[in-house]
Order: C-alpha cells, then structure tokens, then sequence
C-alpha cells in the first residue's frame, strides 16, 4: 500500500499475481468460450500483465478453478477446442418464491408508476432472466408483460419523441390488414385497456388520435418543425353511475360533480369521442349518459345496433 501511495502504480509486488490471472481467466471464460490461443493474447495485451503463459502454469489456473467449484470442458477440435464454463459456484440464482415477488411488484406499478418507468423495470426484469439464465422468470414476465409484441428500439425512440413532441411519419398495420402511413404530432406514450397506445394530433384529419404501438411497423421520418394546431378542445361527457359499478376508477380525466343515494354524477373529458365511448361502454347498464345530448344518442344507437346484430340469429 505505501508503495502505491508513492507511485500510484501497480506492481508485482501489490498483489498475488497467481490469484489475479486466476480472476482474469475466469472473467474470460464468463464471456465466452476461448482457445489457449487466445487466452495468451489476451494477457499479453492486458495492461498489467504484458506476458503470455505457459500451458502448464495455464493448467494450473484451470485447476485452481475447479478446485473453487467452477466446471470446466474442453470443446472437440471441430468447436475451436476452446474452453468453456458449464457452472460455477458464484452464480445468482433466483428461486420460485423471488419471481412471485417480482411479478407483484410488476402488477403494482403498472398501476403507480409512469409508464417511461414501468419500460424500464421490465427490462431490468428481462435483463436478470437472461443473465441469471431463467426460463420461468422469462416466462413469468412475457405473461404479464404490457409491452408483449413490442420492438423495445422502436418504443424508445417513440419516447424520445413524445418527450419533445415531436412530429414524425410512421407505417402502421391497421386492423383491417391495410399497411397506412400516419403522420402524428406526438402527445405521449400511456395505457388504455391493457396496452400501450401512441397519442397524438393527426396531420390529415386534424384531430386527436391514438394508435396501438404494437401496431406500428417502423418509423418513416421525423420532421424538424412540428405543426402547431393550437389546443385542441376537449370533450364533455356528464354520466350517472351506480354505485355499485364494479372496476370504476375515477381518472384524471373525470371528476365527481355531485353523490346521490345510489349513484354519482361524473363529468368526464378526453380529445377523442371514441377513448369516451369505449369508457362508457365498458360500464354496461350501470351507466348512462346524461348530457351532450347527440353523444347520448350515439350511445343509444351504438346499444340498439348491437342489440339487432345478436338476435338477429335467434328465431
């Protein structure tokens, strides 16, 4: 230690340098399979080392490595004859019990969390399956995952710019199978019924739309100046809901505006008519709309037309 107080350099004489190759080769061999050859040339160019080895004191690192409980083979000369980790006592593991965890603390975010911020807990989730080489995390988190179907590269980039709302052009597979270009001023990322969908204002209609990211095939361009439609107005939407209305959630899109016995009155707002219906629909007959008047009559047009395509079959 005095010694590399005075010269802050390493030396011989600052460490055991059998135990340090050891630690190298091992370091090495985690990375991937590798010769003799090179294993030499690699520490022939390692900044302290600066020599290769001989096979026998070679030989001996390896042995030593075995002896700590690490299980070493020899590819056949085919494979290269490099040598190769199978397992090794320092290795994470992560039992059953741990994955439930990690599963709940998934389910809990996805409720609490930022959505930028749940992307990133499930790559540090898919990341340590990987590394700690489990299929049933893998699994685990492909079942519950919001961003199954999802290129990761594209969703990151979709951040960026909805970040700086930006306007870009994208190739999107509607669901009718058709391939259409869209050009979007991006709003931001978020959830609706358990996917991830991209909002934005729509160049060739000019209005507020959202596509499902899982739709989009890849970014086209992105433009330098984004256009300016001002603030787009909102819609209004007043309801009754009966209290007994499971699942509800008040968002930060509606307020209660007045608590009856039975029910409560909510004022709702959203920039696209169809995010309102789909929210309205989901209650069934626990809800009705009380005003507008021409969205309450879309409603009861949409019911009526359902209800005559499923007895349209019955005698």
């Amino acid at each position: 230690m005095k010694e590399f107080k005075k010269s802050n350099t390493i030396t011989y004489n600052l460490m055991s340098f059998t135990a340090f190759k050891s630690l190298m080769l091992f370091t090495l061999l985690l990375e991937s399979p590798k010769s003799y050859h090179e294993i030499c040339e690699f520490f022939k160019n390692h900044e302290y080392i600066k020599e290769e080895i001989s096979i026998d004191t070679f030989r001996v690192y390896i042995t030593s490595l075995k002896r700590s409980g690490c299980e070493i083979v020899r590819t056949s000369s085919k494979e290269g004859s490099k040598y190769k980790i199978i397992s090794h006592p320092f290795e994470f593991k992560i039992s059953r019990e741990q994955i439930k965890s990690i599963l709940k603390i998934y389910r809990i975010i996805t409720e609490t969390v930022d959505l930028k911020d749940l992307f990133v807990f499930e790559k540090f989730a898919r990341n340590l399956a990987v590394r700690t080489k489990n299929d049933e995390l893998a699994a685990a988190v492909d079942k519950i995952s919001l961003f199954k179907g999802i290129d990761f590269l594209l969703l990151e980039e979709l951040f960026k710019y909805a970040d700086n709302k930006r306007q870009i052009r994208f190739l999107y597979n509607s669901p009718k199978g058709k391939k259409i270009e869209v050009e979007l001023v991006i709003d931001k990322l978020d959830i609706l019924n358990n996917k991830i969908y991209l909002f934005g204002t729509n160049i060739n209609y000019k209005e507020y739309s959202y596509f499902k990211v899982s739709r989009i095939l890849k970014i086209i361009n992105v433009s330098l100046n984004t256009i300016d439609f001002g603030k787009v107005t909102p819609f209004k939407v007043k309801y009754e809901l009966k209290s007994l209305a499971p699942e509800f959630k008040l968002s930060n899109d509606e307020k209660i505006l007045a608590i009856r016995d039975d029910s409560i009155i909510v004022e709702m707002e959203a920039l696209n008519k169809f995010i309102l219906k789909q929210k309205i629909m989901s209650y069934g007959n626990y809800c009705t709309v009380l005003e507008p008047a021409d969205f309450r009559e879309d409603i009861i047009s949409t019911l009526k037309r359902m209800r005559e395509e499923y007895c349209s079959g019955k005698d």
